[in-house]
């Protein structure tokens, strides 16, 4: 089923929906903010689109083209619950967004061999991201049993705001010189960027329980960001990132036709991506700070503060070809292989003009000694502690390079009796160049390994290389780990009675060590699993393995008259998926930095060890609200069982758990249209128009327990297992509770908006 309170609720001393409603109503009262409800939540997007287009014929040769795109949106995020945590609804996002796009477009023949396409383009997006509700800090309380909730203003949306300004110019110059199409052409990419986020800046509580929170006790953890250049808080601060980039491309290619049936293409592109502008220089960061770090870690000596990443020469050579083998179509063999540079989120590097010592700084729960809660979000904590308050720092190597990979693939077009189109295709890519990030702040010292089972990972000191960065410097570095296959087998037949029919088959697999999902550097560096700590990130599945995959459509179209300008048309489509690939990391409040690396983090991602019997892992008794002690006996017998139920799991008993290394159930999902045409012919035009019907995950709507999606009871992929609870006297045994007992798909939460059937209704009008 789709979230349901009781999901949360209903598990041993979690808070009740009566604990949770005197929550809201104390918030009200007390301090006037309405945190929403806590139940379901719909999501909401509204958009507007034009779009102008004006073609010139300047001559016979030449034609000129003007097109604007105007996108206005506006869209409200709410986050739902899942059987872990709770959401009040106004801790969503509201995030205006709008674009304006034009281009013009010259394309001319100077004669039979030679022609030329001009592009020129400016594009303008301003995006203003805020809380729902009224300002208010963001709270985080402990539940039992591994729950959380949450409720205020959303933590990374209270000052954040992106203006972008891109001016491209492209051009294409081609040359047709008998069997050979030369194109010489040249594709730059200008940008100006203001950017300005500041995480947390209305401040981010953590409480130890909902009784704390309304008791008045202490916060157990504080975490702020806030300008050093000036004293405004939310939207509106000088403490931005403003800088300009450019990307500019040159490349060159012959499409050769060898033979009537044998064409081969090659070219080469190089690419230049530069950031054109310096970020401000922490003096004391590299007369004093780096130097101890460059001790430490040897990425530390290609850093410096002040530094943008130089210019690299990106070299694309791609070769690729198509072979008629039988001369009419009927088999084709086609293939090719290049490497191929991408971009890279701006906001990544843009972070090093904001997060650099001088602009932001930072305050967290190791700085100050008690924490009450302030609800006034002009009135939080800054951090009196540091002659210099600087936060964390963001920086890259000098010799960063974008992302680069190695593909090539192989295919065969095959048309099999009865006109049936068979294709067989592999691809296989290889990371060339990608991001990982490394914490040089963390003291690399090893205090001591855990005791009293297999699982002897490392504890670090806790201690900053320099005190006066306390919460991390980030180094985003390159690494060549990492590489993605796909094979698809399809068939394709269309029947002179109206039905289509299509099938296709895929399996895929790719390895990575940091997939980059996060717009902040700290984030991708608490991201990494691990299990000697987040500086020794593991390499293993990727979050966008794509496993099994079957996509199957159907279509029939019935036409009600020979001039076809009346029809009917049904559709079903089909998608049945592998799971999400996901990690089973160590759970609990204590667990979110396991191996005590410098750098505050909110995330689970130690890899768990897989027990084998009760004695490779130390559990716990723990009592229930009604006094009942669930004991270490009883939860071994839950945890053996899971692991048995778990294909994974079981064969993975005295190891640890691999990254992304199992698989949430397997998906199905059909969809249903239906278009129904109505046609006239006149004026020499054929005008129609269609009403649509379409249904999605139209077998939920047969059957609710049909077309259902799992997500993985966790955050990002990562499933919270069993739950750290601490250490014995020794100070160096570890102890654990498991506090679940469900097996199978049970265990995994379910996907709301998703596991549901949804309906469109549509009317087109249709000319030509």
């Amino acid at each position: 089923m789709p979230f349901q309170l009781e999901n949360y609720t209903s598990q041993d001393n979690r808070a009740s929906v009566a604990d949770l409603e005197n929550l809201r109503n104390f918030t009200r009262n007390t301090y006037g903010y309405d945190p929403g409800s806590f139940g379901s939540t719909v999501d909401e997007l509204q958009g507007l689109k034009l779009f102008g287009k004006v073609d010139i014929n300047l001559n016979e040769n030449h034609r000129l083209t003007l097109r604007h795109q105007y996108t206005k949106a506006e869209q409200y995020d709410r986050n739902a619950g899942s059987s872990n945590s709770i959401n009040y609804s106004n801790n969503g996002v509201f995030f205006p967004s709008t674009t304006n796009s034009s281009a013009l477009e010259l394309n001319s023949r100077f004669s039979d061999k030679l022609s030329n396409n001009l592009i020129i383009g400016y594009t303008s997006v301003r995006d203003d991201r805020d809380p729902l509700a009224a300002d208010f800090p963001y709270v985080i309380i402990n539940d039992q049993n591994n729950g959380q909730i949450f409720m205020g203003s959303e933590q990374f949306s209270t000052a954040n705001g992106l203006d972008q300004d891109i001016f491209t110019i492209t051009d294409n110059f081609k040359i047709y010189n008998g069997n050979h199409t030369i194109t010489i052409g040249t594709h730059n990419e200008f940008y100006s960027i203001y950017n300005l986020f500041i995480g947390q800046n209305y401040g981010t509580y953590r409480f130890a329980s909902i009784d704390d929170f309304i008791n008045g006790a202490p916060a157990t953890e504080y975490d702020r960001s806030y300008s050093l250049v000036d004293d405004l808080t939310g939207d509106g601060s000088a403490a931005a990132a403003d800088f300009n980039a450019m990307q500019l491309g040159l490349y060159a290619q012959d499409e050769w036709a060898v033979s009537r049936q044998f064409t081969l293409t090659a070219g080469l592109r190089i690419d230049l991506p530069v950031i054109t502008s310096d970020p401000a220089e922490d003096t004391n960061f590299n007369n004093v700070a780096l130097p101890k770090m460059q001790a430490a870690y040897e990425v530390a000596n290609n850093v410096e503060a002040g530094k943008a990443p130089d210019g690299q020469l990106m070299f694309s050579p791609r070769l690729g070809f198509d072979y008629d083998v039988t001369g009419n179509r009927s088999t084709v063999l086609r293939g090719g292989l290049g490497i191929f540079t991408s971009r890279i989120p701006f906001v990544w590097p843009g972070a090093m003009f904001t997060n650099n010592g001088l602009t932001i700084g930072r305050v967290d729960e190791r700085n100050i000694a008690q924490v009450d809660f302030i609800s006034d979000i002009q009135k939080q904590y800054t951090n009196p502690d540091f002659s210099i308050p600087s936060g964390q720092v963001d920086l890259f190597t000098k010799d960063f390079k974008y992302p680069q990979v190695f593909r090539t693939n192989l295919a065969v077009d095959h048309e099999l009796p009865g006109g049936i189109l068979a294709t067989l295709e592999g691809i296989y890519t290889k990371t060339l160049n990608n991001v990982v990030y490394t914490n040089i702040n963390s003291d690399p010292t090893v205090e001591f390994t855990w005791t009293g089972s297999p699982d002897t990972r490392p504890v670090y000191g806790r201690d900053n290389l320099d005190d006066t960065y306390g919460a991390g410097v980030y180094v985003g570095s390159n690494t060549s780990d990492g590489y993605t296959y796909n094979f698809t087998a399809s068939l394709e037949k269309n029947f002179p009675f109206g039905l289509g029919a299509f099938l296709a088959y895929t399996y895929g697999d790719a390895e990575a060590v940091n997939e980059g999902t996060s717009s902040q550097n700290s984030s991708q560096w608490r991201g990494q699993n691990n299990i000697n700590g987040r500086n020794f990130p593991l390499y293993g599945r990727s979050d966008y393995s794509l496993g099994h995959r079957i996509v199957s459509s159907l279509s029939y179209k019935l036409r009600w008259n020979a001039e076809e300008n009346a029809a009917t048309t049904f559709s079903l489509f089909y998608n049945g998926q592998s799971g999400q690939a996901y990690s089973y990391v160590i759970s609990g409040s204590n667990a979110r930095n396991l191996n005590n690396e410098t750098g505050s983090t909110s995330r689970n991602r130690s890899l768990a060890f897989v027990p084998a019997s009760a004695d490779q892992i130390n559990l716990v008794d723990y009592t229930l609200n009604n006094g009942t002690v669930v004991t270490a006996a009883e939860q071994w017998a839950n945890l053996d069982a899971f692991i048995s139920d778990d294909s994974y799991l079981k064969d993975k008993r005295g190891d640890y758990a691999e990254k992304n290394g199992a698989r949430a159930p397997f998906t199905s999902i059909f969809d249903f249209a239906i278009r129904q045409d109505f046609g006239v012919r006149a004026g020499g035009s054929t005008h129609k128009l269609q009403l649509s019907l379409d249904i999605f995950n139209f077998a939920n709507l047969l059957n609710s327990d049909w077309g259902v999606i799992y997500n993985i009871p966790g955050d990002f992929q990562n499933y919270d297992w069993y739950q750290f609870e601490g250490y014995e006297a020794d100070g160096t045994t570890p102890k654990f509770t498991y506090r679940d007992s469900d097996i199978g798909k049970d265990a995994f939460d379910i996907n709301d908006r998703g596991s549901r059937w949804r309906m469109r209704l549509g009317v087109r009008y249709i000319f030509n």
